[in-house]
């Protein structure tokens, strides 16, 4: 990464900014103010997002704000209602709000001396999802979206399902907000009101995993916090990357059904911004940005509107480890998508674990996957946030070797996907309440299974997610099944592979009964968007990555994140534990030392899916002087065969006092789950 320290525009950075809405709630926002902007007015860039921005974030902020800035825009990084320094209490799933604050920010900026009435919008994640939320409201000042690892619909991508199945990372995700909305406004900015916010923050405060679970099915819950592709107005640039399994898929469906301008790239990154990928090669993503930018709000002609409709990252024989700083591979472009030369090519599950390009006699299979099925997955949205972690799935050999599997010949050339690949299964099942996953592995000569995309259905949801049906066993059924996006080369010599299970733990809850799945072989098939290899393509050209200086930090600990299965022989208990620290920094600027810990745990008996328990902490430390603040959260989640139990408890203190505590409990009925 280049650090850019001199600039086309000086600027100047204001931390308490106040925003008003209707309701009187302010949000508190950090302006970054170009030095043109004394003569002339300017288009504005923003990002809202609940993570704060004066601390854990803030270096982050820095090295894009500045670097916009630095180009001549305003910008402002925003907190949304309840967090940060902002008045308010944040809510649960509470897409709508958020959105409308926005919203009013945005009339806010429109108004300002400095402002020519245009804002942009810059994110991922939370902020990615901000700015298509926000576009699907067409305010006229919103002139163009940069959104990375977005979501149109909390309920299909996100991290809290997966094809209808209820994922442990909904479980993490809660925690994390749950300790995320415990923490209190910095007094420096708030005054003496520091406390009486925090209170109402804790006071309001629970664990967001009940509201999930009580809403399994996709029913208006999620309905009415979707957002309509055919509402958006504004440009959109539309990014993710391909280990980024939450989100990614929501890059191509944005390229279908959006009318307005609109491009796409994908990298092989996580869950990271283009310009910090891991694992790489990360690109020079704030170019792009200003590219996209400075063409819909400066009339610049930067080229945009003659890109290829979609730039992506083109795999090949990728380690099957849980982590490597770069994937190999190359860039390419499509420039229509859908793409008319990307082709749909059929390959059969066979008798004898063959996968083949004709069907052959129908036949069974029967498989009743274990408990611990899954141990190679990884994590679901890989973050490397501190760093080089093991994050992502390793080896699937373990995995395969307990699954329904079918393998190709060796490949005699080059075969190359970019799409969604789809398991098109005839089966049955033994039980009313069941799941099925598939996995497309790639398969090397040495033997190594490298993971290449995934799917998950849950098979109460065959009739579609709206209202789960019980199955009736024994009976078959005709599913298909997508799997998440991907794009892959597999080599001359290699193998492909289709595994398919009926648990895959630790990413989603177990089905409440052991469930042997039967597969009617010949009948059953996978279909690949198989492109063809080109000769002499050229690929797709990026700068290297640049960005401002981040804020001033000092670390005071390390931080790091890890992994660790253990498995008891002899309770035959399996336990991932995954421990993860920001380390414990001090942000020179205001002198505040902050620290985030967190542990999740997740536990399973062999043969005994109602053993099932997850369980996450998460430890926030705030200090300045004689402001000492510590939270800490912790939610529990285990089940019988007719209910999800989750038991929460919510503590705060100042220095060694506990000034709040409270505990929470409560049952949720499976519905399909």
């Amino acid at each position: 990464m280049k650090t850019i320290i001199r600039f086309p525009h000086k600027y100047t950075e204001t931390e308490d900014c106040w925003i008003p809405m209707p309701d009187g709630v302010k949000l508190a926002a950090k302006l970054w103010l170009p030095d043109i902007a004394s003569k002339k007015r300017v288009p504005t860039i923003i990002e809202v997002i609940p993570y704060r921005k004066r601390d854990i974030y803030a270096p982050r902020d820095a090295m894009h704000h500045r670097y916009f800035a630095g180009h001549g825009y305003a910008c402002m990084r925003i907190d949304i209602r309840g967090s940060g320094d902002s008045d308010g209490v944040q809510g649960t799933f509470a897409i709508g709000d958020e959105t409308l604050d926005t919203v009013e920010a945005l009339k806010w900026i429109a108004e300002q001396p400095w402002s020519d009435g245009q804002v942009g919008m810059f994110g991922i994640s939370w902020g990615g999802f901000q700015g298509i939320q926000v576009a699907a409201r067409a305010p006229d000042q919103l002139k163009a979206v940069v959104a990375q690892s977005f979501s149109p619909d909390r309920y299909r991508y996100s991290q809290v399902f997966r094809g209808g199945a209820i994922l442990l990372r909904s479980i993490r995700w809660s925690s994390q907000l749950f300790g995320y909305k415990s923490r209190p406004p910095d007094p420096e900015l708030v005054g003496e009101r520091w406390r009486e916010m925090w209170m109402q923050r804790l006071e309001a405060n629970g664990p967001q995993i009940v509201a999930a679970l009580k809403h399994q099915a996709y029913d208006n819950y999620w309905r009415a916090r979707a957002s309509k592709w055919s509402s958006i107005k504004a440009p959109v640039f539309a990014l993710s990357g391909w280990a980024d399994g939450s989100y990614v898929g929501s890059v191509t469906e944005a390229m279908e059904n959006l009318k307005t301008p609109r491009k796409a790239l994908i990298g092989p990154w996580g869950h990271r911004y283009g310009h910090l990928g891991m694992p790489g090669p990360a690109i020079g993503l704030l170019q792009e940005s200003l590219r996209w930018f400075d063409h819909w709000m400066r009339g610049k002609d930067t080229g945009v509107e003659q890109d290829p409709r979609l730039i992506a990252w083109m795999p090949q024989s990728v380690p099957a480890k849980s982590f490597y700083p770069e994937s190999p591979g190359r860039w390419v472009a499509e420039r229509e998508w859908p793409s008319p030369r990307i082709k749909p090519q059929r390959f059969y599950l066979n008798g004898g674990g063959s996968l083949g390009d004709t069907a052959e006699r129908a036949g069974k299979v029967s498989g009743c996957s274990p408990q611990t099925l899954g141990l190679a997955v990884g994590e679901l949205m890989p973050w490397f946030q501190h760093g080089p972690s093991p994050e992502l799935a390793g080896d699937q050999r373990p995995d395969d070797g307990q699954s329904i599997a079918f393998d190709s010949s060796p490949l005699r050339k080059t075969l190359e996907i970019l799409g969604t690949p789809t398991a098109e299964l005839v089966l049955s099942v033994d039980r009313p309440l069941a799941f099925v996953c598939v996995r497309l592995c790639d398969v090397a000569p040495d033997g190594a299974s490298t993971r290449v995309s995934y799917g998950i259905l849950n098979l109460t949801h065959i009739d579609g997610p709206e209202k789960p049906k019980r199955l009736e066993p024994g009976r078959q059924y005709k599913v298909s099944v997508p799997l998440i996006d991907c794009a892959y080369s597999f080599a001359p010599g290699h193998r492909m592979r289709v595994a398919i299970s009926t648990t895959y733990w630790p990413l989603i809850w177990p089905s409440p009964a052991p469930v042997t799945l039967t597969l009617v072989t010949g009948k059953s098939a996978l279909v690949l968007p198989v492109r063809p290899v080109p000769r002499n393509e050229q690929a797709p050209k990026f700068k290297a990555p640049e960005a401002a200086p981040p804020g001033n930090r000092t670390a005071l600990a390390p931080g790091g994140r890890n992994r660790v299965i253990t498995t008891d022989l002899g309770k035959r208990e399996t336990v991932v534990e995954i421990t993860d620290s920001s380390g414990r920094n001090r942000y020179d600027d205001i002198g505040l030392i902050a620290e985030a810990r967190s542990t999740e745990r997740y536990t399973v008996v062999e043969d005994d899916p109602l053993s099932a328990t997850a369980e996450v902490t998460w430890t926030w430390e705030f200090e300045r002087g004689d402001w000492q603040i510590r939270t800490e959260t912790r939610t529990h989640v285990s089940c019988t065969k007719r209910d999800f139990v989750v038991r929460a408890r919510l503590e705060a203190y100042e220095g060694e006092k506990r000034v709040f505590e409270r505990d929470f409990e409560e049952r949720v009925t499976r519905n399909g789950n």
